[in-house]
């Protein structure tokens, strides 16, 4: 049976990001890519920084949010290139950092003042 990708996908956003609870890898932008693969579901994530040491917890995460939902064949794949940045961090995240109490950072090259919380 093929996997439902659009379930699947929506499983993996939720995930929460383990040093910023209030905020998903999907906010951050570090959930690159889900897909299936013949029967295996495929999620590529990409690293804020090279060396993070959550992508470890996020991979445990995704794996385990999957598998719970029946989904018992998944590849975790870290993708470096192109390299994490803040314009993949979503408007939305943005205002959940404020919030949470932690100053957002504005995309690249935005050149505003930074508001701390």
């Amino acid at each position: 049976m093929v996997p439902d990708l659009g379930r699947a996908r929506d499983l993996v956003s939720r995930v929460k990001d383990p040093e910023i609870p209030v905020l998903t890898i999907a906010d951050l932008g570090v959930l690159r890519d889900v897909r299936v693969e013949g029967r295996r579901v495929v999620v590529t994530i990409t690293p804020t920084y090279t060396g993070c040491p959550a992508m470890k917890a996020i991979e445990d995460d995704i794996q385990s949010v999957l598998r719970g939902a029946g989904f018992h064949n998944v590849e975790v794949r870290t993708q470096l290139s192109p390299a994490w940045t803040t314009d993949w961090i979503e408007d939305r995240a943005r205002r959940k950092l404020e919030a949470y109490g932690i100053a957002p950072p504005g995309p690249i090259g935005s050149g505003g003042p930074i508001h701390c919380p």
